[in-house]
């Protein structure tokens, strides 16, 4: 299955990070994504010649949304991209301040647990040399329909 991170994101240029899928296995409910940094970024700092640490709740926020949007085309065949919502995080850590511009990164997710439209993610990020940079365990949301739940109308 070749997949392309930006019809997966519900979110566009310039706040989509994944740079691209590098696997998938549904059997076993995984995901790894790659986020090239760039000093072209949304949110590159040139201070610190990089992307802030802080952000690797977003990288794993959109490789989840990657990895769902990638499993709703694997069931029903739906290339919508539908939005969700990260509910909360379990022992966050990030152990480098800055993702490093012209380095890559790579983000391993796995389904915990998923029921309806409540999943729970299993998430680390590895740098190049395969050094852990961050984890968490992140709860997802995603209604089922989400102009209904934020209240948006069609008039």
């Amino acid at each position: 299955m070749n997949l392309n991170p930006i019809d997966l994101l519900p979110q566009k240029a310039p706040m989509a990070f994944i740079s691209a899928i590098e696997s998938v296995d549904f059997d076993e409910q995984k995901m790894v994504t790659r986020i090239d940094v760039k000093d072209t970024d949304l949110l590159f700092q040139k201070n610190i010649n990089g992307v802030p640490g802080a952000v690797a709740l977003e990288y794993m926020a959109q490789s989840i949304a990657c990895y769902i949007g990638a499993q709703d085309i694997h069931l029903t065949g739906s290339t919508k991209a539908v939005a969700g919502f990260i509910m909360g995080s379990r022992d966050l850590h990030v152990m480098i301040p800055v993702f490093n511009k012209d380095e890559s990164y790579y983000v391993h997710v796995k389904s915990m647990f998923c029921d309806n439209n409540i999943a729970s993610f299993e998430c680390h990020i590895y740098d190049s040399k395969n050094n852990l940079v961050a984890n968490a365990n992140l709860n997802a949301f995603r209604p089922d329909d989400i102009n209904d739940f934020m209240g948006e109308t069609n008039e």
